[in-house]
């Protein structure tokens, strides 16, 4: 007999509420509502143009089989150079591990790192899907709360208050989702003091505008370093991250690597050589005009009366607590939505109608 106590085990794994919202817009769009979408951290862009060209001759000479499980010699020759020239960290080709985005590869560093029964430090916020991972991977998520009143930098002292004979990696995020924070040198030397592995989800790494782009790599070898083409080159549906490890490591992590993913698509892959190659100063322009909405968003909330109480200075978010926090608004609209225009979670996961800012179908400037 068929029923869902055969995937009960899995009860425990929640669903990207961001997904739910999506569906739930894009059928209100099917009705034809016009509908500005806030639910992922997806940039408005078209994807660099040296990602197309690259595709289009890709195809014409049929490169679309496997590849190195590593990903392209070229392309992880294009990734050390980045490393060097962008965040001044030198890296091997063979610490370099390429696959179809940065998802798969949180599992596989959470699973190189942290053993099942083990437990992994998250911060409180942080990217919805990251406590989901860490129980996929069999280790159990322990939060550290980042406090408004701390502009939400992460207090290492509170972090090592959460530190266990259980503990095996620290997972961070910066710039930040969804607070759109920058650690500062100084919370991220005294996480490297800690000597316990960090796995660094370096996605949104180039979107940082008061400060120069870093890695934590720079810090400390004893780091898994994650990042991808989605964020700051505007290429999420081409699915293509990487990540960077000790070499002591990598064996592990091409292992899995094989056997789940077997390797990345190969003219995305070569696609992602000819951005790398051919696209700073495209993307040093979708940099300007993202800055340029978070100082309108920052300045236009002020004039509301809505100061966030702290300063995002990357990526694409701003956090923001609504006045009333004992509503739930998420139990409220999942049962409602057919009738509503706005869809929203507390955590920030929002679409709505266009013409609810506009009152009518002119480009909106908070979009982003």
């Amino acid at each position: 007999m068929i029923s869902t106590s055969q995937t009960s085990h899995l009860d425990s794994i929640d669903s990207f509420l961001a997904m739910e919202i999506f569906a739930k817009a894009q059928a209100l769009e099917a009705q034809g509502r016009d509908i500005i979408h806030l639910e992922f951290g997806e940039p408005d862009f078209t994807a660099p143009p040296a990602a197309t060209e690259s595709v289009k001759k890709s195809m014409k000479i049929n490169d679309a089989g496997y590849t190195f499980s590593q990903g392209l010699e070229e392309l992880r020759n294009e990734i050390v150079k980045k490393y060097a020239n962008d965040y001044g960290v030198k890296i091997l080709p063979e610490q370099v591990l390429v696959s179809n985005g940065s998802s798969l590869l949180l599992y596989l560093a959470i699973r190189i790192l942290a053993p099942p029964g083990s437990q992994v430090i998250l911060t409180d916020p942080c990217y919805a899907c990251y406590e989901n991972v860490v129980r996929l991977a069999g280790s159990e998520p322990v939060m550290v709360k980042l406090r408004h009143e701390d502009g939400f930098q992460l207090n290492v002292d509170d972090l090592k208050k959460r530190v266990t004979p259980k503990t095996r990696a620290i997972l961070i995020n910066s710039p930040m989702n969804p607070t759109g924070v920058v650690f500062s040198s100084e919370v991220m030397k005294a996480i490297a003091e800690l000597d316990i592995p960090v796995i660094s989800d370096e996605i949104y790494a180039d979107l940082s505008f008061e400060d120069p782009p870093c890695s934590f790599l720079s810090y400390s070898p004893q780091t898994v370093a994650i990042h991808g083409f989605s964020k700051s080159y505007a290429m999420t549906g081409w699915r293509l991250g990487y990540m960077i490890t000790p070499l002591e490591w990598m064996s592990a992590a091409d292992r899995l690597h094989q056997n789940l993913m077997i390797s990345a698509t190969e003219f995305v892959q070569e696609a992602g050589i000819s951005v790398l190659r051919k696209s700073v100063a495209y993307c040093e322009s979708m940099k300007t005009e993202f800055n340029r909405r978070r100082l309108f968003v920052l300045d236009r909330m002020h004039e509301l009366g809505m100061d966030l109480g702290y300063t995002p200075t990357g990526a694409f978010y701003v956090l923001y607590k609504y006045r009333d926090s004992e509503k739930f608004l998420w139990i409220f609209v999942m049962k409602c939505w057919k009738k509503l225009v706005l869809l929203l979670h507390p955590d920030g996961i929002l679409a709505l109608e266009r013409k609810v800012l506009s009152g009518s179908a002119t480009p909106n400037p908070w979009k982003t």
